[in-house]
């Protein structure tokens, strides 16, 4: 039979050589051709390739190793996955925002002539609109007025408006320096559940105000003393609230709500000191009762302490407080019990007075009577302070309250009592004016 003419080799083309194989590796044999075909020479196995199924191993060439067996006609070729790129690594879940609940005790007993004030403060910052005074409400007053009780009342009773938190702070605390703006800032931002920038103050009331601006949170600040407290905590979108209980006014606040509280009514003390011992020994006693109230001035912390007092004394009569309260030397003596004190409720006041203020108080405490801008340059050592500002400094720090004038063009004030009776015995420590 002829040669086909496709299996020649081409006139001047070279008849193909047998490839070697690499080192260690073993050929694969030739296939042998059909009748007229040439023979091919044999290919190398490239490494961890093996010969088809059915291919005989020559002799004296080992077989190769691990080969598989070889699988049936029926059997289904194995399908292998194909590789997969390994994905970014996943980063631990960030855990979620702090949800502080600081605020302290309620007080249980009834707030006695203020439930009214309470009512209003809840209801504006329970508000959902970010109206005016939206941010910030204050409550200001003198000392023993009852302001960190009522701010705590209000506090509770609005905090389910502010699920991410409710954060307090005591910016005066008993024998202590006031907490300057940037470390409440840290305070705050630590409370939230953030890493405040120490060294960069700016940073942190950044971090302070994102932290405000993005949730629901309810600040509570006792014993603030000035605005620069109070304004690194205000944002603009209305969600986060700031409740102040305030040593004095704090005119500089934009769109603040305020509201100022002073002595109670002589029934609403009368009720207050009722509610402590019982109506059955105020009402058995009834003089007595009043003058233990007339003797507090209606002051709520005052009250307070009397009726404790009474209460731990179960043995003893009302008209025994009463005697010992008409004498006015010991009166703040006896108004304490356990850490209550109302002498030191004013002491936080006047401690941190310029001297010209403590001095101008001493001064006018000699005398019960009211005064006005005419009478200070009698009674006051002369100082830096004009009479009309420094009377309206201290009506601003609420140690002094307006009282009714006979002529509606002069007016008239009046010491706070128990600001009277702390700076009555000052005065009778400090060496009299010489004439």
């Amino acid at each position: 039979m002829p040669t086909p003419p496709y299996a020649a080799t081409p006139p001047g083309v070279p008849t193909p050589q047998a490839i070697p194989a690499s080192p260690g590796v073993t050929a694969q044999p030739a296939i042998p051709a059909s009748p007229g075909v040439p023979a091919q020479p044999a290919i190398p196995v490239t490494p961890g390739v093996t010969a088809p199924p059915g291919t005989p191993t020559p002799p004296g060439v080992p077989a190769p190793p691990c080969a598989p067996a070889p699988q049936s006609e029926a059997a289904p070729p194995i399908q292998q996955a194909p590789p997969t790129l390994p994905g970014p690594p996943r980063l631990p879940a960030s855990p979620p925002p702090a949800v502080p609940a600081e605020l302290p005790a309620a007080p249980r007993h009834r707030l006695v002539g203020r439930e009214a004030v309470a009512g209003e403060l809840m209801a504006h910052l329970a508000r959902r609109d970010p109206g005016p005074g939206r941010p910030v409400a204050v409550v200001v007053g003198p000392p023993g007025a009852g302001k960190t009780a009522l701010v705590l009342r209000a506090a509770h009773g609005v905090r389910e408006h502010f699920p991410d938190g409710q954060v307090f702070v005591d910016l005066h605390p008993a024998d202590s320096l006031p907490v300057p703006p940037d470390v409440l800032v840290r305070r705050v931002v630590r409370s939230l559940g953030g890493a405040p920038a120490a060294e960069h103050p700016e940073e942190s009331r950044a971090q302070l105000r994102n932290a405000l601006s993005t949730r629901r949170v309810l600040v509570v600040l006792d014993n603030v003393d000035s605005e620069a407290q109070v304004r690194p905590l205000l944002v603009d979108d209305g969600r986060s609230a700031v409740l102040v209980a305030a040593r004095r006014e704090l005119s500089a606040l934009p769109e603040r709500f305020s509201r100022r509280i002073g002595a109670l009514e002589e029934a609403d003390a009368l009720g207050a000191l009722t509610d402590l011992v019982g109506a059955d020994r105020t009402g058995a006693e009834r003089p007595a009762a009043l003058s233990i109230v007339r003797s507090c001035a209606g002051l709520p912390l005052a009250v307070h302490i009397a009726g404790l007092w009474l209460t731990a004394r179960p043995h003893r009569r009302l008209r025994d407080l009463a005697d010992r309260l008409a004498d006015e030397r010991d009166r703040l003596a006896v108004l304490r019990i356990g850490d209550l004190s109302v002498h030191a409720g004013v002491t936080a006041y006047v401690r941190v007075l310029p001297p010209p203020l403590r001095t101008a108080l001493r001064e006018l405490a000699r005398s019960s009577e009211d005064f006005g801008i005419p009478e200070i340059p009698a009674r006051v050592t002369p100082s830096p302070w004009p009479p009309a500002d420094l009377l309206e400094e201290l009506l601003h720090r609420q140690l002094i309250h307006p009282v009714p004038a006979a002529r509606q063009d002069r007016m008239r004030y009046r010491l706070y009592d128990a600001v009277r009776l702390h700076a009555a015995e000052a005065a009778r420590r400090a060496p009299a004016r010489m004439p």
